[in-house]
């Protein structure tokens, strides 16, 4: 997850350097026509940063530390959709900082990724920073995306609290993918949407992440502990998974010495679970 607003990044980067250094639903027929998205080239910001690019990357359980995510991945080939509920978390002022909470498929050990989820930001919502909390979608090696349009509520708003779906799925025998995400405290859903898009269905993703720009890694805000779930799932053969039965990897967002966000273990569900931010453990739903 990329933001589209570099000012905003740079302020609180800025702000955080002085505060460190002082101390279920369907959807329908497509009305539109598919949105092209151009192939990657390159690595793009929005995977995975690894701590330790040098070390074997996970990909079958076990935990690896990265730079900008954490949260749960299923690494395998074959994924064609993958699903997500979590509570939008409230961003606290100290440190001030970004995050993104969705889910996606690529970008853990490719540079492809397909996601869609919730912004949220320390600071309120001014004329350069945007809104504090806002649904999104994103197809690297394209632009962010901020939902319009919602059925329910044009401006598809998002607050602390809300309860959030989120569905990515691909087109059998196509690239076509559909995005849908429901608001169920604010009953707004954004569907319909399709949009054409080279995946390695190589991993699926259910991400707390602190996003960089331009190079410039943010720090994650501090949303205390965000929770994932009841749904956690992932489709493959026409088969659809629990997160649990897919043998997957830890992710700990941790730069240095102190995590600034840690996955707790799975629910009994095998699909819920907690990410606590600035702490170095994380208690299971």
């Amino acid at each position: 997850m990329r933001r589209i607003m570099i000012a905003a990044v740079c302020l609180v980067v800025g702000l955080s350097a002085l505060v460190v250094g002082s101390e279920g639903f369907a959807t329908g027929a497509s009305t539109q026509s598919p949105a092209t998205v151009p192939g990657r080239s390159s690595a793009q910001g929005g995977v995975l940063i690894r701590k330790d690019s040098n070390g074997v990357l996970p990909v079958h359980g076990g935990t690896v530390t990265s730079l900008n995510w954490a949260g749960y991945a299923v690494v395998q080939g074959g994924i064609t959709a993958v699903s997500s509920t979590f509570i939008v978390p409230a961003a606290g002022l100290l440190p001030p900082g970004f995050t993104a909470t969705w889910t996606g498929i690529g970008g853990y050990a490719s540079t492809d990724l397909i996601q869609a989820g919730v912004a949220e930001q320390s600071l309120p919502a001014l004329p350069l920073l945007g809104d504090q909390y806002y649904a999104w979608y994103e197809l690297l090696p394209g632009a962010e995306v901020q939902l319009t349009g919602c059925s329910g509520d044009p401006n598809c708003t998002v607050t602390p609290g809300d309860a959030v779906r989120v569905n990515i799925t691909q087109v059998v025998g196509s690239n076509l993918w559909s995005i849908v995400m429901y608001d169920a405290n604010r009953n707004w859903t954004w569907d319909n949407h399709y949009f054409t898009y080279g995946s390695t269905n190589s991993s699926a993703e259910w991400i707390l992440e602190a996003p960089s720009v331009g190079g410039l890694q943010t720090l994650a805000a501090p949303v205390g502990t965000t929770y994932f779930g009841p749904t956690s799932t992932y489709t493959d053969g026409g088969v659809t998974h629990t997160v649990a039965q897919g043998n997957p990897t830890q992710i700990v967002l941790s730069p240095g010495l102190i995590n600034e966000a840690t996955p707790s273990a799975l629910g009994a569900d095998g699909q819920s679970f907690n990410v606590c931010t600035y702490v170095q453990t994380c208690a299971a739903p």
